[in-house]
């Protein structure tokens, strides 16, 4: 069982979901709220040549602190709706370095998909993926499209490729998995000549997951050819009408990844369900 949860509060167009998201998590687990207001940064719109007068940077603190203090309100009362424990921090750092720090006393961060369409300068696009690496827990990002109110976690798909961050991600999402009723294993691009030469059985997994409490694996294997690997997860979470995906966050080195994509940018860019995150 999930016992705390950390939530992304930012002021952005996917706040509600968020919101929605964790209350639905935290009743389902009995598990407190930790709601994370933190200060946007302030847009460079507003700069000259001369760098940004005291004035017009008092009111926008001003305006910053007014809606946190709304934002808290709001998200204390839905709490106290619902019947969760609940409380608000307000950090004063930047966002990455507040997110990560509440995170890490905590057994899940919920953060939000960024809409690179919006123009809405309070999130960065980068501050997803940075929070994700600097956490050391995993992360659990909202999509901004689909049913808010559809119940997540009931049927996951797992992204299975037998490395060290798979395999980390499948041991962070225990208190999800088992809550879960149905658990599908995806490999793309499965390499049988390498199992055979480690020696891996075919049911090594299922084992694991019976021993964990996690429902029976059905096991999926698809190719990435003509589609790449994160429209080939994207595809498969369709295909089994799973509610979440799980897996963990880069199989490149960070800056490969961004300069000529991969599949968790393609996932961050393109989510369509809820996925938990683990680095």
């Amino acid at each position: 069982m999930l016992g705390r949860i950390a939530l992304d509060l930012t002021k952005d167009d996917n706040q509600a979901r968020r919101v929605q998201l964790a209350i639905q998590l935290a009743a389902r687990h009995k598990a407190e709220l930790i709601g994370i207001c933190t200060d946007p940064p302030i847009p460079r719109y507003v700069y000259d040549e001369g760098g940004i007068s005291q004035q017009i940077l008092s009111k926008l603190q001003e305006q910053s602190t007014q809606e946190k203090m709304a934002t808290k309100t709001h998200f204390l009362q839905q709490a106290a709706l619902a019947g969760i424990q609940a409380q608000c921090r307000m950090p004063q750092s930047p966002i990455e370095e507040a997110l990560a720090a509440h995170a890490r006393s905590c057994d899940l961060l919920i953060m939000g998909q960024t809409d690179t369409a919006q123009p809405n300068w309070a999130i960065p696009p980068s501050v997803v993926d940075s929070v994700i690496m600097a956490a050391g827990r995993p992360v659990l990002v909202a999509p901004y499209i689909g049913d808010a109110h559809r119940p997540i976690g009931r049927n996951v798909l797992f992204c299975w490729d037998y490395g060290r961050r798979a395999a980390r991600a499948l041991a962070d999402a225990a208190p999800l998995l088992r809550e879960a009723s149905q658990l599908t294993v995806l490999t793309v691009d499965p390499q049988p000549d390498m199992l055979r030469a480690l020696d891996i059985q075919p049911g090594d997994l299922a084992a694991y997951c019976a021993a964990h409490g996690y429902p029976a694996p059905k096991t999926v294997h698809t190719v990435s050819e003509g589609v790449g690997v994160g429209n080939a997860i994207l595809n498969a979470a369709t295909d089994h009408d799973c509610d979440m995906i799980v897996m963990g966050l880069y199989n490149r080195s960070r800056v490969r990844e961004w300069i000529l994509g991969g599949t968790s940018k393609t996932l961050l860019q393109s989510m369509t369900v809820p996925i938990l995150f683990s680095h």
